[in-house]
């Protein structure tokens, strides 16, 4: 009997074990790869230890794309989390079920749109004669280059911020259903309006909305690839740490775009792993008591 539950648990984990087998392989062959001298220009596995990261902190292109990934994770994460928050406010206020569910459904609806569509019907309405430009012309307002110098990552900011913001809206409404009723009923006999009872009750709830819209917020933009991608291709206003890493892997720098890669592993661990290691505990705690 105690055999046949292991052979099921086994098999049972069978595809989770696969799945981490081949994730860390990749990872460890990774790691190894960017400690030598392997590329199309030097088509040998010579060790060259931490040379390569070495090198890859000394390049321009790269500090770069690392400032301006940082700067859009801090920029997402700030603004997303604003955003997030007025729109499950202003629909945590809604009293038709209906209705509501309709308007959530609208504001997730960005992110179910691929990336890559998204950048195209932005790239048409950031058009220095179409678009929004074509709306200012009409009304006699001075058209604005979205896309040319800095404009650019100022433009596609916002963009990720119109694309995620709906999905953190959801993380915050979802932790404004935990309020217990009890607590919003006794504000109102005591004569609470609904910005009070927002504002000192029901948003002082949402602390794990705001770690989780960070959390993931960050994550995002990390990974952010397909919309710059997509509406500028490589440029080095919008060029991002996943961007530089793809430059190298195209040119066959195989040594460098490994290291960027381990890079980009770290940084986003060092965000996932904190926020794993905070549910994990709150998790046990909660099963003890």
């Amino acid at each position: 009997m105690r055999l046949l539950k292991f052979r099921e648990i086994i098999l049972f984990l069978a595809p989770l074990l696969f799945t981490v087998f081949v994730i860390f392989y990749g990872i460890a062959w990774n790691f190894w790869l960017s400690l030598t001298s392997f590329s199309i220009y030097h088509p040998r596995y010579d060790f060259v230890g931490i040379n390569t990261y070495l090198q890859l902190f000394k390049d321009y292109d790269f500090r770069n794309a690392l400032v301006r990934t940082i700067a859009w994770a801090g920029l997402l994460v700030i603004g997303g989390n604003i955003l997030g928050l007025i729109i499950s406010t202003a629909l945590f206020q809604i009293q038709s079920n209906r209705l509501r569910s309709v308007l959530t459904s609208y504001f997730i609806y960005p992110m179910a749109i691929p990336l890559v569509a998204s950048g195209v019907i932005w790239r048409w309405l950031f058009e220095s004669v179409k678009g929004f430009n074509a709306i200012f012309a009409s009304v006699g307002l001075p058209k604005i280059d979205w896309l040319t110098g800095e404009n650019a990552f100022w433009s596609l900011v916002g963009v990720s911020m119109w694309v995620y913001s709906g999905f953190i809206a959801l993380l915050y409404l979802a932790t404004f259903y935990n309020v217990p009723p009890s607590a919003i009923e006794a504000a109102r006999v005591d004569g609470a309006d609904t910005l009070t009872i927002m504002v000192k009750i029901v948003i002082p709830y949402s602390k794990l909305g705001f770690i989780l819209g960070g959390v993931f917020s960050a994550l995002f933009a990390l990974q952010m690839f397909d919309l710059p991608y997509s509406v500028l291709y490589i440029n080095p206003f919008t060029s991002t740490l996943v961007m530089y890493l793809y430059n190298k892997f195209v040119y066959m720098a195989f040594n460098i775009s490994s290291a960027a890669c381990i890079f980009l592993i770290a940084l986003s661990a060092s965000i996932a792993i904190p926020y794993s290691t905070y549910g994990l505990r709150k998790w046990i705690l909660g099963v003890v008591r």
